[in-house]
């Protein structure tokens, strides 16, 4: 069974912790990592722009972002660690309401994404843009969720492959 620790560092928008450490253990059973560990962190815009600054470069917050343990000089201490997935509540709450999509709904797409980044899958070329869309797609409809609902996101997956 995973492991997963959820900390939840924003309280001005409400969430259940429990409805996404289900979520998550059914896409790390569904990716066959039913034994990994996972640290789920939700935070608000401040802590996320600050960890983007430091890690990426960028002083603005983003949706999520993904600490990976299964790479770099110390992955064979603790291969079970898939790493931490750090999601910025705030600006998924924004993402919900441009979308029309619940916030629960955008959750689920943003540890989708985090947790298929820590497993390896990029987004770096069209080839590997259009595989891990579809398996996050197909990870979303496992989850319970009608995938045309997230028609913009793969719009906007596509294009951030573009412009970036």
């Amino acid at each position: 069974m995973a492991q997963i620790q959820i900390s939840v560092n924003c309280d001005r928008i409400k969430i259940d912790p429990e409805r996404l450490a289900q979520a998550a253990e059914r896409i790390l059973n569904a990716l066959d990592c039913s034994d990994g560990e996972l640290s789920l962190v939700l935070t608000d815009d401040e802590e996320m722009a600050d960890l983007n600054a430091r890690f990426r470069g960028v002083a603005e917050p983003t949706d999520v972002l993904s600490f990976p343990m299964r790479e770099g000089d110390f992955a064979e201490i603790a291969p079970h660690m898939l790493g931490d997935v750090v999601i910025g509540v705030e600006t998924a709450q924004a993402m919900a309401e441009k979308a029309s999509c619940s916030l629960d709904e955008i959750l689920d797409l943003l540890l989708v994404h985090g947790i298929l980044h820590l497993l390896g899958h990029d987004h770096g070329d069209p080839a590997e843009a259009a595989a891990m869309e579809a398996l996050t797609m197909n990870l979303l409809h496992q989850l319970g969720h009608d995938p045309a609902r997230f028609a913009w996101y793969r719009t906007d997956f596509s294009q951030e492959f573009k412009e970036g």
